[in-house]
């Protein structure tokens, strides 16, 4: 088997992670604990990607727009599509990130981090050691909350709990 194959085969687990986010996002108020007493804010920043594969055909839809609740996402969601690709937002303490996800690799995609600040007589070294710092802060960022999600995804709590609760909000019930 190569890697792409391994790579379709195991894409559930992308979108299931995406789908899952976009729930907590909503329903725990962004808040994720990154590590320990570090707490950052992750949310869907206007576009999301979903699609339903089907032995004949696939569909796509995406959904962009400011409305943080993304209702006709959650329609395509109720309609069985799939979370394949998203743009979140990140924040941890005064710092921000933007950048999107997509569910076969996992990979960061146009990540946009805070600025950095130059003087002119700062060593160039330096400046290129404080950058990759700055870009890898997303990404232990969004390990920690995978990691999260893979302890709760191999419990008993997804079946018992997690799942249910995710269907509710996807259809709108009040007791999500």
């Amino acid at each position: 088997m190569n890697v792409l194959d391994q790579a379709r085969d195991t894409e559930f687990i992308g979108r299931e992670f995406l789908t899952w986010l976009w729930f907590r996002s909503e329903t725990e108020g962004g808040l994720f604990n990154i590590s320990d007493g570090l707490t950052g804010e992750l949310w869907i920043d206007g576009t999301l990607t979903l699609t339903s594969d089907s032995d004949d055909r696939r569909e796509t839809v995406v959904c962009t727009g400011e409305n943080p609740r993304l209702r006709e996402a959650r329609f395509a969601l109720s309609e069985h599509k799939k979370v394949t690709k998203a743009k979140f937002r990140l924040v941890i303490g005064d710092d921000t990130w933007i950048f999107t996800l997509d569910s076969m690799w996992m990979n960061f995609k146009s990540l946009k981090g805070p600025k950095l600040l130059r003087d002119q007589g700062e060593d160039p070294d330096g400046m290129f050691y404080e950058k990759m710092g700055v870009i890898e802060q997303p990404v232990v960022a969004v390990d920690a909350v995978y990691l999260q999600f893979l302890q709760i995804r191999t419990s008993a709590e997804w079946e018992e709990s997690e799942l249910p609760a995710i269907a509710r909000w996807i259809h709108g019930d009040p007791s999500e």
